[in-house]
């Protein structure tokens, strides 16, 4: 008389995609890894967002605009500056980051990183977030080599190369969340809200960028939910304090990371 029994069997890290019985009685299974490589192609491809900055270029329609406000006119020079600088491509997250032990991660839905958090921490926090990609803060150039990028997809959507510019740099209320935006909650909003271009969380938290090292200073960007979308537009940009292990009181501020 035959006797059966059943084993179950369990891979760490993988799982079962395939069972097949062979003539002599075995069983062949066919297992797919989840290894680290997976899971960081996943981040890369999924969640970070190719920023073609070296297709900018000087004779681009939208830089053909003639600025009307001092707000225009400095950013048309930073953004002439970073053009003529040579700019590389790099990859920028779709939202904010949000905190995962023992660092940052990102996904929709969760509470934005924010609250007592010093420049330094965030500096190591990007760096060890993937390096095997050069993970770091964006600089002050890279992101407004983003922002010339947003403009140009924005006027791609419809809107005139005047409106795309005012909204970028006078008054980015209708592109964040911001005190003024339309249905602003009062407070910071999960991430993946307010989806521009396929990018997320413009306003809701001002952006630490990298050091300035001939400033002294790090960069910050934009504006967050308990400001004004007019006083503190996206291509709105100031030195923050020399003192890189001051931890401020929940300021609203998280990193800007970038990718290679």
């Amino acid at each position: 008389m035959k006797t059966t029994t059943e084993i179950e069997i369990k891979v760490s890290g993988a799982k079962v995609t395939n069972a097949m019985v062979m003539p002599d009685g075995t069983c062949k299974l066919t297992i797919e890894m989840a290894n680290a490589v997976s899971n960081v192609k996943e981040v890369k491809d999924n969640m970070f967002v190719l920023v073609e900055a070296s297709k900018l270029s000087l004779n681009d329609e939208f830089m053909q605009y003639e600025p009307e406000t001092d707000n225009e006119r400095n950013f048309k020079l930073l953004i002439e500056k970073a053009i003529k600088s040579g700019l590389k491509d790099f990859r920028r997250p779709k939202c904010d980051p949000s905190f995962s032990e023992p660092g940052i991660c990102y996904e929709y839905g969760k509470a934005p990183a924010v609250c007592s958090k010093s420049y330094n921490w965030w500096n190591q926090a990007a760096k060890q977030f993937k390096p095997e990609y050069n993970s770091r803060l964006g600089t002050k150039t890279e992101y407004v080599a983003f922002l010339g990028v947003l403009i140009k997809q924005l006027v791609e959507k419809g809107w005139s190369i005047k409106e795309a510019w005012d909204a970028v740099c006078n008054d980015s209320t209708k592109l964040g969340h911001y005190k003024n935006s339309k249905s602003a909650k009062n407070n910071f909003e999960p991430t993946g809200c307010r989806e521009i271009c396929g990018f997320y969380d413009l306003g809701n938290c001002l952006k630490i960028l990298a050091e300035d090292e001939e400033a002294g200073s790090y960069w910050s960007a934009g504006g967050n939910y308990d400001r004004l979308g007019y006083a503190y537009p996206l291509a709105h940009l100031f030195h923050e304090i020399v003192d890189r292990n001051y931890v401020s009181s929940c300021d609203g501020s998280l990193g800007w990371l970038v990718l290679d």
